[in-house]
């Protein structure tokens, strides 16, 4: 690395004491309009972390422009189909539950009243619906309305 300021973890060369690497910083290198004082406050860097990160880049240009290239093609290629899929299930199974909760809710007594277990019981406060109640309600199978 060309200074103590920029370090690898893993992630590729990131500014030490932040998870920022420089290829999140790279459009902004090489916009002419952006400032160093820009840098500093859009990622609250210091001016010598900025520095540090802009040396980085042009002491080592092909390193840095070949992997700032495979990023935006993987950016480009978007989520595999299986993961299309798996925010498409999540999201159903999100609005399944969101009408269930305000089935619920249409099902339960006004705000402000309260429920009695039996004749001459004390007053319960409403009941709130969980995500547990929905969710072994869907591994039981549908419930069938009247």
């Amino acid at each position: 690395m060309t200074s103590d300021l920029i370090h690898d973890r893993g992630r590729g060369p990131e500014i030490v004491g932040t998870r920022i690497t420089v290829y999140n910083l790279l459009p902004h290198l090489l916009d002419a309009t952006a400032t160093e004082a820009y840098l500093c406050r859009l990622y609250d860097l210091s001016p010598e972390q900025v520095a540090a990160a802009r040396a980085y880049v042009l002491n080592n240009p092909e390193t840095v422009f070949a992997e700032h290239l495979k990023i935006e093609a993987r950016m480009s290629a978007g989520n595999p189909p299986e993961v299309v899929n798996q925010a498409k299930q999540t999201r159903d199974s999100f609005l399944r539950f969101k009408q269930w909760l305000e089935d619920r809710k249409r099902d339960e007594p006004p705000a402000g009243t309260t429920a009695r277990k039996a004749e001459g019981a004390p007053l319960l406060p409403p009941r709130f619906s969980t995500f547990r109640e929905w969710l072994a309600q869907q591994e039981s199978g549908p419930v069938q309305g009247p």
